[in-house]
């Protein structure tokens, strides 16, 4: 049995996959396995033929495209190994940055096995369009409220935890177009979890173009039907009804002001604002910034 199942979902993205597998092989741990999820890709995505022969990679396809959530729900039931690791397809981990935050992982898990923990790292968010790069750590929390105000932690690139936590949890909502990481957080959150952080960069975010309006519009209205509206299978208290709200406003403004819909931007920001008062764009803040780079 492989000690770690790092999870890379894919759709249409051949080179970009071939470089986040890359980024983990080189990771110098040997007992582990890729499980690359080719969410119907068009064309199919391969494995470039020096890695046919590589026993520790597997390619599961879906035979429709179903989005991220789903396509990490497969690579979860298709893993062998009792620790799972995600990354996104158009991400990449740095150098050597895998073996130290698994030990600690292992570390954190022993000393407290009925723990309900996830674990985290820090990122580094590169602009395609300006190269400016922006490096985070995220803040440790067991706070509900703190999980619901968005999906600030990377977990699609930095996540870490036992492969019975979905078991206890439940999987990713696959039928959410986007927003399944804060979904999926906040049951955690509700349920007693603690996101514990590794204080260094491991990954590479590359921010692209925003997701079109509609399809965010899509997955806020589907968590409001969760949490926040009349007869929600789980109604939201007061603060957490009103930091979700709060954040998904957030989200519907940033996908507006990718598309340049800018007064539609200014009154989803304005709607965050009076939701939950603050003087900053965040809810609250959720980074630290590093002393050094590197894992």
């Amino acid at each position: 049995m492989p000690r770690l199942s790092v999870i890379i979902p894919i759709y249409n993205r051949q080179a970009l996959g071939e470089r986040a597998i890359a980024s983990v092989l080189a990771q110098k741990l040997d007992d582990i396995e890729v499980v690359v999820v080719d969410d119907c890709s068009q064309p199919a995505f391969r494995l470039p033929p020096a890695l046919n022969a590589e026993d520790n990679i597997r390619v599961i396809r879906h035979s429709k495209n179903r989005g991220a959530a789903a396509a990490r729900n497969s690579g979860i039931e298709s893993a062998h190994a009792p620790w799972l690791a995600f990354l996104d397809s158009d991400d990449y981990w740095l150098p050597d940055s895998l073996p130290a935050r698994l030990e600690w992982a292992e570390r954190g898990f022993a000393e407290c096995p009925a723990a309900l923990v996830a674990y985290a790292a820090g990122f580094t968010l590169v602009a395609k369009d300006t190269g400016r790069r922006d490096t985070r750590i995220p803040r440790p929390s067991d706070n509900a409220l703190v999980f619901a105000s968005g999906c600030w932690s990377s977990p699609g690139s930095t996540l870490i935890l036992r492969k019975d936590v979905f078991a206890r949890i439940g999987p990713f909502d696959a039928s959410l177009p986007r927003l399944e990481d804060i979904d999926w957080f906040l049951r955690f959150g509700l349920a007693g979890g603690r996101l514990e952080v590794w204080p260094h960069s491991v990954a590479i975010i590359e921010t692209g173009p925003k997701p079109h309006r509609a399809t965010v519009e899509e997955a806020v209205r589907c968590l409001r039907r969760k949490y926040t509206d009349g007869g929600a299978p789980q109604q939201l208290r007061p603060p957490l009804r009103r930091r979700l709200l709060a954040s998904l406003d957030l989200e519907l403004a940033s996908a507006s002001a990718g598309h340049r819909q800018f007064v539609a931007a200014a009154v989803y920001l304005a709607r965050s604002w009076l939701r939950v008062p603050r003087l900053s764009l965040h809810l609250e803040r959720f980074w630290t910034r590093p002393t050094t780079l590197g894992a």
